[in-house]
C-alpha cells in the first residue's frame, strides 16, 4: 500500500499549511504523488506504473498551480504584492517544465532515480513551507482579504472553464456536429484501493458519513469506514471470493452498503450492484450477465434473487479476518472494477464494466464542475446502485465531505437533521422535493400566503431569463423562501445535482424561485453517471447543457448523441470472458436523438 505520507516528504502543518483548506489539500496531493513515486521506484513497480505517477503529477501541477494563480489574482494579492506573483509564477513555469523533463525522459528510456525525488522533495519543501513563496499569500490572505471573501475558479481565467469546440474529426461514427469539449481535469492515478488510501491519510479522522440511529445521526470517520471495510474484505476472500470475480451486492442504501463497495476495492472484487426493487427477472438476468455467484443481500432481496447465487452473506452480519495486504493495491487503473446496469430499458444493456479509471474521471469531473470545501456534507438519497449516487458519494469523499444516508420513508426530517451543503438526487427526489414545498406553501395564509401564490415559479422562470423579478416576488424570497429553506434543512446549499435525465422546466423553475441551486447532470451508465451540465441559473433549463470538464460530445449524423473521454466505458461484461465492445470506435453511444444550439445540446425528438 502506497502512503501519502511518511519518510520521504511528509505533511506537517506548522511548516506546510497555509490556513487555506483549498490550497492544503492540494499541497497534501502533490506530496501524495511524490511519495508513491518513491515506493513505485524503490519498490521496483513496473516502468508503466512509474510512467503513470510522473504523468499524473505533471498534470496535477499544472492544475494545482494555475488554480493557486488564479487565486492570488481574484484576491488581490497579485495586484497588492505584484513583483511576489510574478516571481511565484516563474517558480511555477520552471517547476512545470522540470516535471515535464523528468517524464519525457522517462518516456524515452531513462532512469528515474531517487537524485530526481530528492530535487522534487527539495523544491516543494522550500516552495510551500518557505518564508518568500507559499507562505507570503497565506499571510496575505489572513491580514488583507475581507472574511466575506469567497474563491470562484474560473471567474477570471476563463480558459478554466472554458467551452471549447474542435471540427468534427475521422471515427468510427459519423459525425454530425463539431466536437464540444469540457475543460480539463486532473484523474486521481492508481486503483481505488491506493485512491481510497489516499483519502485515510489527508482526512483521517474527519467525518465520511452521517448514519441513522434512531435519535438522530451519528459520524462515522474515514478511517472507521476504511478499517471496517479493511476487515470485511479479508473475511470475503477468507470466505471464498476470488479476487477479479464478481461480488453481487441487492440491499438497500446503507452505510454498510458503502462499507462493502469499499471492501470490494480493497480486495481487488468486482462488485455488481443491483437494484432489490426491480423486477426479479431482471435482477436475476444481472446475477446471470455478472457471473455472481457470491451476493451479499437485506431482507428486501427477492427468494429468486437469493436462489440465484451460489452463496448468500447477510448485510448484518458479513465476514470478517485480519490481513497484513490486500489484493486490490495490485489492481490498475484500466481493471474492471464494478458492473452496473441500469435501472430498466434493454436486456442488451446489461452489465456495462466500469473500470477504477472511470470512476475516479467521473469524480473529477464532478469535482472540478462543483468544488466543494472540506468537511461539508452531501446526501446518500438514491440506491448506492445507481452509478450516480456512487459516484457523487465517491466526490464528496474526494473533497473530504460526509454522505447522509437519509432513508427515503421521511425525506424531509433527514435533511432537517443533517442540515446539507449538497443535495444529490435524480428527478423523482426532486419531484417529492417540490411537492412538499409546495403543500407548505399552500397552507400559508395572509400576507405570506398572497405573496407566494405563484412567485416561486415566476422568480425562477426570471431568474432563468437573468432578471430579477418582481417587487413581490424579491418580498416572497425574502419572507417566506428563505425561512421555507430553513425549515426544510436546505438553507445552506451550495449544490442541489440532479442526477440522468432533465427535469420538467417547471419544476426547474419552481425549485430555483424556492432558492434551490439545482444543477442538472445528464448521464448514463455506460458514462459512469455524467456527461453533460445544465447549471443553475442557466437559461435553458430543459437542455441537457454542456459538457463537464473532462468530456467531449458531439451529435452523429443521424443525430445521436455521443460521448468521448475517460469516463465512457468501453466494454460490457460477459460471463463467456469475452468482452463485448460499448463503443464505436472511441465513441459512446447514448441512444438518445439530440442538436447543438450554440453551445448548448438539447434533446430531440
Amino acid at each position: 500500500m502506497a502512503e501519502s505520507s511518511g519518510a520521504f516528504i511528509e505533511w506537517v502543518d506548522e511548516r506546510y499549511s497555509t490556513d487555506i483548506d483549498r490550497f492544503d489539500e492540494q499541497h497534501k496531493h502533490l506530496f501524495g504523488l511524490l511519495n508513491d513515486l518513491y515506493v513505485a521506484i524503490d519498490e521496483g513497480h513496473s516502468e508503466e506504473t512509474v510512467g503513470d505517477i510522473l504523468q499524473e503529477l505533471e498534470r496535477y501541477t499544472e492544475y494545482h498551480f494555475g488554480d493557486e494563480e488564479e487565486f492570488m489574482q481574484d484576491c488581490g494579492y497579485a495586484m497588492d504584492c505584484a513583483d511576489c506573483f510574478y516571481d511565484h509564477r516563474d517558480f511555477h513555469e520552471e517547476f512545470v517544465e522540470t516535471v515535464g523533463e523528468f517524464r519525457e525522459r522517462h518516456e524515452n528510456g531513462e532512469e528515474i532515480t531517487l537524485d530526481v525525488l530528492e530535487f522534487t522533495r527539495e523544491w516543494l519543501d522550500a516552495h510551500i513551507g518557505g518564508d518568500d513563496v507559499d507562505q507570503n499569500y497565506s499571510e496575505y490572505y489572513a491580514a488583507s482579504v475581507p472574511e466575506d471573501y469567497e474563491y470562484q475558479p474560473g471567474k477570471l481565467n476563463k480558459t478554466r472553464q472554458e467551452t471549447r469546440t474542435y471540427e468534427a474529426d475521422d471515427t468510427a461514427v459519423a459525425l454530425g456536429s463539431d466536437v464540444h469539449v469540457g475543460g480539463d481535469i486532473s484523474i486521481p492515478h492508481g486503483s481505488l484501493a491506493d485512491w481510497l488510501a489516499r483519502l485515510v491519510d489527508r482526512h483521517g479522522d474527519r467525518p465520511v458519513a452521517l448514519v441513522p440511529n434512531g435519535d438522530g445521526y451519528a459520524s462515522r470517520t474515514f478511517r472507521e469506514l476504511y478499517d471496517q471495510a479493511w476487515a470485511v474484505a479479508g473475511g470475503l476472500l477468507e470466505a471464498g471470493v476470488e479476487p477479479g470475480t464478481s461480488l453481487g451486492i441487492c440491499a438497500q442504501s446503507s452505510y454498510v452498503w458503502s462499507v462493502v463497495d469499499v471492501a470490494c476495492h480493497l480486495a481487488g472484487i468486482v462488485s455488481v450492484p443491483i437494484y432489490p426493487d426491480q423486477s426479479s427477472e431482471r435482477a436475476v438476468a444481472i446475477e446471470t450477465t455478472a457471473g455472481v455467484d457470491k451476493l451479499v443481500v437485506d431482507d428486501s432481496a427477492s427468494a429468486a434473487v437469493r436462489e440465484a447465487a451460489g452463496t448468500v452473506f447477510d448485510i448484518d452480519a458479513l465476514p470478517t479476518a485480519e490481513r497484513e495486504s490486500l489484493p486490490g493495491f495490485d489492481d490498475v487503473a484500466t481493471d474492471v472494477a464494478t458492473v452496473v446496469s441500469p435501472l430498466g430499458g434493454d436486456m442488451e444493456t446489461l452489465g456495462h464494466a466500469v473500470t477504477h479509471r472511470n470512476l475516479l474521471a467521473a469524480v473529477a469531473m464532478l469535482g472540478e464542475q462543483f468544488p466543494l470545501t472540506r468537511g461539508s456534507t452531501g446526501t446518500s438519497l438514491v440506491p448506492q446502485a445507481h452509478v450516480f449516487q456512487r459516484v457523487a458519494t465517491y466526490y464528496l469523499w474526494d473533497n473530504g465531505a460526509a454522505a447522509a444516508y437519509i432513508p427515503t420513508d421521511d425525506i424531509v426530517a433527514g435533511l432537517q437533521a443533517v442540515d446539507p451543503d449538497v443535495l444529490v438526487g435524480v428527478p423523482r427526489v426532486y419531484e417529492h422535493l417540490s411537492d412538499e414545498l409546495q403543500a407548505e406553501i399552500d397552507d400559508l395564509g395572509g400576507l405570506k400566503g398572497r405573496l407566494a401564490d405563484g412567485a416561486a415559479r415566476d422568480r425562477g422562470k426570471a431568474f432563468s431569463e437573468g432578471k430579477s423579478g418582481s417587487l413581490t416576488d424579491s418580498a416572497a424570497a425574502r419572507v417566506v423562501f428563505s425561512p421555507l429553506r430553513e425549515s426544510f434543512g436546505l438553507a445552506d446549499l451550495d449544490y442541489a445535482l440532479s442526477g440522468t435525465d432533465p427535469l420538467d422546466t417547471d419544476l426547474v423553475e419552481f425549485l430555483w424561485g424556492c432558492g434551490i441551486p439545482v444543477s442538472q447532470v445528464f448521464g448514463r451508465p455506460g458514462l459512469t453517471g455524467v456527461g453533460c451540465v445544465t447549471s443553475y441559473g442557466s437559461s435553458s433549463p430543459s437542455a441537457l447543457g454542456e459538457p463537464l470538464p473532462g468530456t467531449e460530445v458531439a451529435v452523429t449524423d443521424e443525430g445521436e448523441i455521443v460521448f468521448r473521454g475517460p469516463h465512457v466505458v468501453e466494454r460490457y461484461w460477459e460471463t463467456s470472458d469475452v468482452m463485448a465492445s460499448a463503443t464505436s470506435g472511441d465513441w459512446f453511444r447514448t441512444g438518445v436523438d439530440g442538436a447543438f444550439e450554440g453551445e448548448t445540446l438539447r434533446r430531440t425528438e
